[in-house]
């Protein structure tokens, strides 16, 4: 038995503040965006701040001459962190937590894998899934759901039901909605009276662990901006005139190298350019992709959307799907004018006449023939696919049906009713 010394190289992830910063950049809308910049510049010495140009100020002010920005209410991922900052968590952990918040959608639920995210950041799955326990632990229940079913299910947990109990309830639902009591009983092995108040709990359930109608992302600022010369041709810029502009107080770096000061507010300050500079660059390029892939959109208009993947743009432009859904969530392009969600011009294809057609263009299909139909004479979910298959797409029934309800267009006996009604009127 003898000791020896050896060298071993391991890697390891250090999810620093400025590494969140960095993803959580990329995938905030204009208004959350301009706050932030807003929040650091009031708080950090080393950035400059200017007004957005299209308000009509010029020159740029030390940011500590800036009056503080108005308080208003915490969003919920301030009230996440908050939370999260109370618990006892390892700090890498908390790191996770912190970069999961960030990755929220603006109705709680987490869209990105915990895979995706391992193989992006290189964060070590079991970390993510420590930090996903905690995460879902907070105020709202349902908070970081992957899915509805996920975010009913935590939150019957939070009314008492063991999980696994929760789990068999939520994939019973359709049995509740119809009322089938003798399965019910059956399948989850409980009494009718167990059965009526597990249906009492689902009535009380949310959807989202965060209403809609508090976060609601309102399309007011165009994040990428088409134009077309006098001979058609399509360009693409990014559309930040509403943005505030930072630049580094280049006096008080110098300073800060000769005496060190503040290390730690510089980083932060150069990973805030950095980032804002990268969240552009991957605008622009998801711009100049989609007026080469959905030239026909910007020149025929929405009839002649292509269909088109997020993961299509991923490889082509190779970057991580992940990056992707940061880069489209809450964004908009303007169209002569008019606000486009990036999300819309992407979708999956269905088998159509001339080979290939959108799922985008089906839906607006289904809403001119429901908006044809005859009065008094709605068309059903089948009548709906049978005419789209006289016009060469192939879509199935429970589609067409999951597209009109999407669209929000009744029932077809919904639609019968208020057609009476009107008539009546």
């Amino acid at each position: 038995m003898k000791q020896t010394l050896g060298l071993r190289q391991t890697q390891q992830l250090a999810l620093t503040p400025v590494v969140r910063m960095s993803l959580s950049i990329l995938r905030m809308a204009p208004g959350d965006l301009s706050e932030e910049i807003a929040r650091e510049a009031g708080r950090n010495p080393f950035l400059r701040h200017e007004a957005p140009r299209n308000r009509g100020t010029v020159g740029a002010a030390p940011a500590a001459s800036l009056p503080e920005p108005e308080a208003r209410e915490s969003s919920f991922q301030e009230a996440l962190r908050s939370q999260l900052s109370q618990m006892d968590l390892a700090p890498p952990v908390e790191a996770l937590a912190l970069l999961l918040v960030s990755e929220l959608r603006e109705d709680g639920i987490l869209d990105v894998t915990l895979d995706e995210l391992a193989e992006e950041t290189g964060a070590p799955l079991s970390g993510l899934q420590t930090a996903l326990a905690a995460l879902q632990s907070c105020d709202p229940v349902g908070i970081g759901a992957r899915d509805l079913a996920e975010c009913l299910k935590l939150q019957l947990i939070d009314l008492g039901l063991p999980p696994a109990e929760a789990g068999a309830t939520v994939a019973a639902m359709s049995l509740f909605a119809a009322r089938d009591w003798a399965t019910i009983t059956r399948r989850l092995g409980i009494d009718r009276p167990e059965a009526e108040r597990r249906a009492a709990l689902l009535r009380r359930l949310s959807p989202r662990p965060v209403r809609a109608t508090d976060t609601a992302t309102l399309l007011s600022h165009p994040d990428l901006i088409v134009t077309r010369d006098a001979s058609g041709v399509l360009a693409v810029n990014v559309g930040d005139r509403h943005l505030p502009r930072i630049a580094l107080d280049q006096a008080l770096v110098a300073r800060a190298r000769k005496d060190g000061f503040a290390p730690e507010l510089l980083e932060r300050a150069r990973a805030l350019i950095a980032a804002l500079d990268q969240r552009g660059r991957t605008l622009k390029r998801i711009g100049d992709w989609l007026i080469t892939h959905q030239a026909a959109f910007f020149i025929r208009g929405p009839q002649a959307i292509k269909p088109a993947t997020r993961a299509e743009l991923a490889g082509d432009l190779g970057l991580h799907p992940a990056t992707v859904g940061r880069a489209v969530a809450g964004k908009s392009v303007d169209i002569d004018g008019r606000l486009w969600p990036l999300s819309h011009f992407f979708s999956t294809a269905l088998p159509g006449p001339d080979g290939t057609v959108s799922a985008r263009a089906v839906q607006r299909r289904i809403l001119s023939l429901v908006a044809a139909e005859p009065p008094g004479r709605p068309l059903s979910d089948a009548a709906l696919t049978e005419a789209l298959r006289a016009e060469g797409v192939d879509i199935a029934r429970r589609t067409v049906a999951k597209y009109r309800q999407g669209l929000r267009i009744p029932a077809t006996s919904t639609r019968r009713r208020l057609s009476t009604d009107r008539v009546a009127g």
